[in-house]
């Protein structure tokens, strides 16, 4: 490219106006951004937060998605969370490489969890694996937002890393939305906290869940052994919540599922249709998104067909741990017997063409007469 001395007054606009397209000056901005946003992290004064959280819309409601988040915070490797719903209450203690819990149920929820994570740490990756992702990610501004798409890649040592994400920047350099392999949110109400700048409300999951932050102080004194991992009392084994690949998580399935693809109208009648699921510690499917099909008609079967799958337990270090991941099947399909089978739209125009033109269409000689 031609140098001129007009491209950094382009740049610096397009910056300003969210249309960046690539390099390493958007990448420095949105890890500014996220690091600023972001509470689980070196250097951050040590706090106590407290959020309620409920569907975000009414018909969600009775998903029964209610409950509180409270966190004491001493350091990124020290600190205390209790989670309350009606079906689900978890106490989880880390210190250091040790962590204790305390679980009144057995599934976890990921969307809970998920939703915990958001509060205090909005992209889950390290800045500067975050900041390679958007160097290289496709970034498209409109009214002064920027939003940034990265892709899959087989980069890094992680599924977290490694899987696609998204993000977006207001015209004020806020963070609007994050997203990708078991972390995401949607962010207003931002305040300060002894310089971070943190969404106070905060919604996250498919079916949506709105948290509020109603409490965001700095850590006062708390009870002795408070973030004592080593304190009697714990559950044997803590509930744990791995990130699968989809062909690690292929390798899980257990024989016997089929899926049953109905006739449909209209095509394709051959390809892939996908969701992400979770399963327990006892490889049973507990949450799973709406399928994604290259024929929607067959969304209802697909999604039968993966609420039937069976998958054996998966083990983290010899114990069984709740999985995420995506999954992938191939469907083959028709028309329904005795439909015409049309093959392109130019058999269908010709089939009308015919029916509508005696001259296309006629096979003897005739003779028209007509009034008007």
């Amino acid at each position: 490219m031609r140098n001129t001395p007009y491209l950094p007054i382009i740049l610096l606009f397009l910056l300003a106006t969210g249309a960046v397209t690539q390099g390493e000056d958007l990448s420095e901005v949105v890890r500014k951004a996220v690091e600023k946003s972001t509470l689980d992290q070196p250097g951050t004064k040590p706090f106590h937060l407290k959020a309620t959280y409920a569907p975000s819309f009414e018909r969600d409601k009775a998903s029964n998605r209610v409950g509180e988040i409270e966190i004491w915070w001493q350091s990124p490797t020290r600190w205390r969370r209790e989670l309350r719903s009606p079906e689900f209450h978890q106490i989880a203690i880390v210190d250091g490489a040790q962590q204790w819990q305390k679980n009144d149920g057995d599934y976890f929820p990921e969307w809970l969890r998920k939703l915990a994570v958001a509060l205090v740490r909005p992209v889950p990756l390290p800045f500067d694996v975050l900041a390679k992702r958007v160097k290289d990610a496709e970034v498209k501004g409109l009214m002064g937002q920027t939003n940034v798409n990265w892709e899959p890649t087989s980069a890094f040592d992680n599924e977290q890393a490694n899987g696609g994400g998204q993000l977006a920047l207001d015209k004020n350099g806020m963070l609007l939305y994050t997203g990708g392999p078991g972390w995401g949110g949607l962010y207003h109400d931002f305040g300060s906290f002894h310089g971070r700048m943190i969404g106070r409300t905060v919604a996250s999951g498919m079916i949506e869940v709105t948290a509020k932050i109603t409490v965001l102080e700095d850590l006062g004194p708390t009870p002795d052994r408070f973030f004592d991992a080593a304190m009697p009392g714990g559950d044997p084994q803590p509930i744990d919540t791995v990130l699968l690949s989809p062909e690690e998580l292929a390798k899980q399935t257990l024989p016997g599922t089929t899926f049953e693809w109905p006739p449909v109208m209209d095509g394709p009648f051959e390809g892939v249709v996908w969701t992400s699921v979770v399963l327990d510690r006892a490889g049973k499917v507990r949450e799973m998104n709406p399928p994604i099909s290259d024929n929607p008609a067959l969304r209802d079967a697909a999604e039968k067909g993966f609420r039937s799958m069976q998958f054996q337990p998966v083990l983290h270090n010899g114990v069984p741990v709740q999985a995420a991941g995506i999954i992938r099947v191939h469907f083959k399909t028709g028309r329904p017997t005795g439909m015409e089978n049309f093959d392109t739209a130019k058999a269908y125009f010709e089939l009308g063409r015919k029916a509508s033109f005696l001259s296309a269409g006629a096979t003897s000689p005739y003779l028209l007469h007509a009034e008007f």
